[in-house]
């Protein structure tokens, strides 16, 4: 079984209130398609597909961003945040 870097925080958060929506970005392992099409059948929600840095964009419960933490094709987990120029 696989572990994915998963900030510490993060994870607490998830853990906490593991029925609450979270949008995070999956840095995944092998085929970009079908590792999405794995998530959906995991019921997560696949916003988008980030080909450049081989992630997904998606909306999860916290229960199940966990579970993929497990997952050996799952690199990282972290939060899909707004991104601001300085």
């Amino acid at each position: 079984m696989g572990r994915a870097r998963l900030d510490p925080r993060l994870r607490t958060r998830l853990q906490a209130n593991p029925d609450a929506t979270a949008y995070l970005i999956v840095r995944v392992a092998g085929d970009l398609e079908q590792r999405a099409q794995e998530l959906c059948s995991r019921g997560v929600t696949v916003q988008r597909r980030l080909r450049l840095i081989s992630a997904l964009a998606v909306r999860s419960t916290g229960r199940q961003a966990l579970s993929l933490a497990g997952e050996h094709w799952v690199l990282s987990i972290e939060e899909d945040r707004e991104v601001r120029a300085i």
